[in-house]
């Protein structure tokens, strides 16, 4: 006698879920399952409303509406610094850049790049108002120079200053081989630096933070920054008046660099962290990119404007797909927004010596790129010196919290203004679709107990919309 065989099928449990609510870069919220809205791997997309849209754009800078000459051949690294000269009752904007070959400067409307002959590169420069002409301090290893309307003069010789600032009429710098000391020159005039009560003079430190690195004048003190702290000094015309207090004891190195005055704030990066200081207190503003930070950290610089702090320097972190393995200086960029406390990160991109040009609120975010030959802004363009970014986001490892389970990714609803890649790693194989921007659904069918997403793009805009997964739990 036969009977028949029944077979009991057990229906999969089905969810639509949402991919992520892209919210943004941060190493400590990386999630296990989704909506992954936070992650540790994204490059040269930036958040905004909860889409991927298109970073800050770079491009060659323009003067009075048009792209700037190129700059003459460049021997070895280059530095930049501004300044202004007064031309028929205004001030134009000057550029100038410095180079073992010696000095190149535009001023805003001329057609050609001049030059000065001065055999040596300067690495640090500040603006002071001298006799009613600004003037720039520059300094190398041949000593301390200022640039004026009538060329370059030497201030003081056998010096070289690793940074300095104005304040209250004076200049204050770190000199090379003088580490625990800080320089001033007498008030009023920055090439008298005798050593005297009612001239220039020094302050000695005990070494008890470390080495001398920074100093910055910020809300009528000045601070003075060492490898484990701040001292601020209260430091007004007359020396007897001078005086000295320990304000910050850090466990980590501060990156010299970094420090930039940030509106009501001063920003530096720490080993552990981005830090604000208002004059007082020493706050972490951020931990989300340690790791980043900690994978390396050279040739740093940083500038603030539009109320975001951003640092560029140059990382060792290779990427998937062998992307931004060509190694550059200053290869990765951070915008940290100091209103909303979001991080945007670049990468592939050379930009360094950054600074603001005009005010903080409004001014223009200028520095030097090893791919262009004149100096580059940052835009709105979305696009590298008229090139799309590569651009990649990249889920954590996703086992919806159920990692002895398989599940069977079955397909994604989407909307997007431009054409991208969505990648599927499972089991050791990766998997891509094409998403156009004609279509709003693909099907996937992916097998797995854990997943890695991503979403890569090359073109000027994507404007990437939350992505929902049709999931299968199997029993």
């Amino acid at each position: 006698m036969f009977y028949d065989k029944k077979y009991s099928l057990v229906k999969p449990e089905r969810k639509k879920i949402l991919l992520s609510n892209f919210k943004g870069y941060d190493e400590t919220k990386v999630s296990r399952d989704l909506p992954c809205d936070y992650v540790d791997e994204v490059y040269n997309f930036a958040f905004k409303n909860n889409c991927l849209v298109s970073p800050y754009g770079v491009s060659v800078m323009k003067s009075q509406g048009m792209e700037m000459p190129d700059l003459p051949p460049i021997d070895g690294e280059a530095r930049l610094f501004t300044t202004s000269i007064a031309d028929g009752g205004k001030l134009k904007t000057k550029l100038v850049v410095s180079h073992l070959g010696g000095i190149e400067f535009y001023v805003d409307g001329d057609v050609q790049w001049s030059h000065i002959d001065c055999g040596e590169r300067f690495d640090v420069g500040v603006n002071y108002l001298y006799d009613g002409e600004d003037m720039l301090l520059l300094s190398g290893g041949g000593g301390l120079k200022a640039l004026t309307s009538e060329g370059l003069h030497s201030v003081k010789d056998g010096v070289d200053v690793l940074d300095m600032c104005v304040h209250y009429e004076r200049i204050y710098a770190v000199v090379k081989g003088e580490r625990n000391s800080l320089w001033f020159s007498d008030d009023f005039d920055p090439f008298n630096w005798n050593v005297s009560l009612e001239e220039g003079g020094y302050i000695d430190f005990d070494g008890s933070l470390g080495n001398v690195n920074a100093v910055k004048s910020f809300d009528n003190y000045l601070y003075v920054f060492c490898d484990f702290g701040i001292y601020r000094l209260t430091a007004y015309a007359d020396q007897t008046q001078f005086s000295m207090k320990k304000v910050y004891v850090s466990g980590g190195r501060i990156i010299s660099k970094s420090i930039t005055c940030c509106g009501e704030y001063v920003a530096f990066a720490g080993e552990d962290g981005i830090y604000l200081f208002d004059g007082y207190d020493v706050s972490r503003y951020s931990v989300k990119t340690n790791d980043l930070l900690q994978d390396g950290f050279d040739d740093v610089s940083a500038c603030y404007a539009h109320h975001k702090y951003i640092i560029s320097f140059t990382n060792r972190r290779g990427g998937d797909f062998g992307m931004f393995t060509k190694q550059q200086r200053n290869n990765t960029m951070l915008i940290f927004d100091l209103t909303d406390k979001s991080v945007n990160l670049m990468r592939g991109v050379s930009l360094y010596d950054l600074k603001a040009l005009g005010t903080s609120q409004s001014g223009r975010i200028i520095g030097l790129s090893d791919d262009a030959s004149s100096p580059v802004e940052l835009d709105s363009s979305g696009l590298y010196l008229s090139s799309p970014y590569q651009k990649y986001w990249k889920s954590g490892i996703i086992d919806f919290r159920r990692p002895s389970q398989i599940k069977v990714i079955r397909n994604v609803e989407y909307s997007i203004d431009g054409q991208v890649t969505f990648g599927i790693l499972a089991n050791g194989e990766r998997r891509e679709f094409i998403l156009s921007p004609r279509e709003n659904f693909q099907s996937i069918y992916v097998k797995a107990d854990k997943f890695v997403f991503y979403i890569r793009a090359d073109n000027a805009k994507e404007n990437v919309r939350p992505l929902t997964l049709e999931v299968d739990f199997l029993k």
